[in-house]
C-alpha cells in the first residue's frame, strides 16, 4: 500500500527501469534515470539545511527539470511549491515569504529571470537543477507518513495575497487510485500534461502516470501559445489520456484543425477547471465517438476533483448544461440550503459543501480564512470532520447528479484558473494614481470571449496603468477592457457598487 505518493514513482522503477518516463520536446529521460539523478537531489537538498516538512519551491518552466524538482523535493520529506515562472515579482515575493522558504531550485534559463526579477531578495539559497551532478545513488530514508504535506498551490486571494492550499499525501492517494482505477490506465497508456504544474489539474496527470508506469508527454509552452498545434502534437505523441480544462476544447473547435483521423489513440478526455460547453462537447463527440468524455468537478481545496461525469451519449438538448455528475469514492456532496439546513436531496440549490479523505488541510498561515472555509460537519460534533465550503452554486435534478449554477461571490473560473475579482481590484487600489475600482467578469456563453474588464477612476493614462499592471499581476488577471470614469460609480441602495450596472457600463 501506498502512503507517500512518491512511493507510486519508486514502483514504476522497479517494474520499468529503461522505459520512458517523461518527455518534453526532444527530451526523454526514463524511470531508472530520473530515480537516480532525485535520489541525489533529494541528499542536496537535505544538506542545503532544509529539515522535514519544509516548504521548497521551484522556478522555471514546464520541463524534465521541474518533474526533477519534484520528485527531489518530496523525496527529501519536504513539501514541493510550483512557483509560476510568468509571475511578476511582487507576488513571488508574497508567497516565498508566506512559506518562509530557505531555498529555491531553478534551472540553466529560470536562474537569470529569478534574478532579474528579484536582484535584492538574498533570503534564500539557488540550487541550480540543470549543473546539478547527482553523485548519489541511494534514495533518503523516508521519514513522512501519509498525512504529511506534499504540495501547496497558491490561488487567488481576495485580499490581494494568494492562499496556499496545504494538500496531504493521503489526499493525492486517494484521488490518484481512484482516477486510475475508474479510467482503467495502465502503462500501456501515454498521459499528456497540459496544466502548469502550480495548476491543481496537473496532479491528475503526474501521479497517474507514476502510478501506472505510463510515459508523461508535457505540453510544452509553444504548443500553449499556439493551440491549434496541439491537434498534430497529440497525434504525433500517440497520447491515450488527455486532461484539460473545457476552454481548450472550444479552441480547438475554432481551429478547425480537427480531421476524423487525428487522433486515432486517444481513449479520454477529461474536463475540470471550468463550465464544460454542451456544444463543444457535442461536436467532439460527433467527430470522435471512439473517444470517453468525462466532466469532473472541484476547486484546488479538494485535491482537484470530487465528483464526476461520464458523458455517454452525443447531448441532443445544447441548452441543457453538463452535469458536474456524482461524487467519487470517499467523497461526499451536500448542498446548503437558503436555510442554512443542509442536504442532498433531489431538487435542493445552494452553495456545495464538500466532505471526505481528500479535503485540504486549510490555507498555510490564515486560520481565519481557514475556519472560513473550512467547517465542523454541522450533523455532528463527534470529531473532526471538515466540510469545504466551496462558494458555488449547484442543484441537483431528478437523477441526483449535481448541476454547476454559478458563483455565490465574487471568485470566477478565467481560462481555467480561478479568480478572485476583489484581489485585482486590491491590487489595482494599490497604485498611487488610482483612486476608485471596480473588476468585472464579462461571461459568454460558450467560454469563447469571456472577458475581464474594470472601471477605474485614475490621474494617469491607460498605457502607464497596463505597464504597471503588468508588473504587478500574472498575465490572465490583467484586465482586458478598461473604461475610465471620473464621476460617481453606480452603486446600490444599501450603498454597495452596482456591478450589473458597471458591468454594462464596461462593455456595452
Amino acid at each position: 500500500m501506498n502512503t507517500l505518493v512518491q512511493q507510486y514513482f519508486k514502483r514504476s522503477v522497479e517494474r520499468f527501469p529503461n522505459k520512458t518516463a517523461v518527455s518534453c520536446n526532444e527530451d526523454n529521460i526514463s524511470f531508472k534515470e530520473l530515480d537516480l539523478f532525485t535520489n541525489g537531489l533529494a541528499h542536496e537538498i537535505k544538506k542545503s539545511g532544509i529539515n522535514r516538512s519544509e516548504f521548497v519551491p521551484f522556478f522555471m518552466k514546464k520541463s524534465i527539470n521541474s518533474i526533477k524538482s519534484i520528485l527531489g523535493i518530496l523525496k527529501s520529506d519536504c513539501v514541493y511549491v510550483p512557483l509560476d515562472a510568468n509571475s511578476p515579482a511582487q507576488r513571488l515575493i508574497s508567497i516565498i515569504e508566506t512559506i518562509s522558504a530557505k531555498l529555491i531550485l531553478v534551472d540553466d534559463e529560470s536562474l537569470p529571470i529569478l534574478k532579474s526579477l528579484l536582484p535584492e531578495f538574498s533570503q534564500c539559497k539557488l540550487l541550480n537543477v540543470s549543473s546539478f551532478d547527482s553523485l548519489s545513488n541511494a534514495a533518503p530514508i523516508a521519514q513522512n507518513i501519509s498525512i504529511d504535506l506534499a504540495y501547496v498551490l497558491f490561488t487567488s486571494g481576495s485580499t490581494g495575497i494568494p492562499k496556499g492550499v496545504m494538500i496531504p499525501h493521503k489526499a493525492i492517494i486517494d484521488y490518484i487510485d481512484w482516477c486510475v482505477d475508474e479510467y482503467q490506465l495502465t502503462e500501456n497508456d501515454i498521459i499528456s500534461n497540459h496544466a502548469p504544474l502550480y495548476f491543481d489539474n496537473s496532479t491528475f496527470d503526474l501521479y497517474t502516470a507514476f502510478k501506472t508506469g505510463a510515459t508523461l508527454h508535457l505540453v510544452h509552452d509553444d504548443l500553449n501559445a499556439v493551440i491549434p498545434l496541439l491537434v498534430g502534437w497529440l497525434k504525433s505523441r500517440k497520447i491515450t489520456t488527455f486532461f484539460c480544462v473545457p476552454s481548450v476544447l472550444t479552441m480547438l473547435l475554432r481551429s478547425r484543425r480537427l480531421k476524423p483521423d487525428s487522433l486515432p489513440d486517444l481513449r479520454y478526455v477529461i474536463c475540470a477547471g471550468e463550465v464544460l460547453p454542451t456544444d463543444a462537447v457535442a461536436a467532439w463527440m460527433e467527430k470522435y465517438p471512439h473517444i470517453t468524455f468525462v466532466n469532473m468537478y472541484g476547486p484546488t481545496e479538494i485535491t482537484v476533483d470530487c465528483s464526476f461525469y461520464r458523458i455517454e451519449k452525443t447531448p441532443s438538448n445544447l441548452a441543457e448544461p453538463i452535469p458536474i455528475g456524482i461524487a467519487r469514492n470517499n467523497m461526499e456532496m451536500f448542498v446548503r440550503n437558503s436555510d442554512n439546513t443542509i442536504s442532498n436531496n433531489i431538487g435542493d440549490r445552494g452553495e456545495l459543501l464538500v466532505r471526505g479523505t481528500s479535503v485540504a488541510y486549510g490555507y498555510l498561515s490564515d486560520l481565519e480564512k481557514t475556519n472560513k472555509a473550512f467547517i465542523q460537519n454541522p450533523m455532528h460534533s463527534l470529531y473532526h470532520d471538515p466540510l469545504y465550503c466551496t462558494g458555488d452554486v449547484v442543484e441537483i435534478n431528478d437523477k441526483k447528479q449535481y448541476i454547476f449554477v454559478g458563483r455565490a461571490d465574487d471568485q470566477i473560473k478565467y481560462l481555467g484558473y480561478r479568480i478572485e475579482l476583489g484581489e485585482i481590484e486590491s491590487i489595482l487600489m494599490s497604485i498611487s494614481y488610482v483612486n476608485e475600482a471596480v473588476v468585472v467578469f464579462n461571461k459568454s456563453e460558450d467560454g469563447s470571449t469571456d472577458e475581464l474588464g474594470a472601471l477605474i477612476d485614475m490621474n494617469e493614462s491607460v498605457e502607464s496603468l497596463n505597464i504597471n499592471l503588468k508588473d504587478l499581476l500574472p498575465a490572465y488577471m490583467v484586465p482586458s477592457r478598461l473604461k475610465i470614469q471620473s464621476t460617481d460609480f453606480p452603486r446600490t441602495p444599501n450603498g454597495k457598487y452596482d456591478r450589473k450596472q458597471v458591468l454594462k457600463s464596461v462593455f456595452e
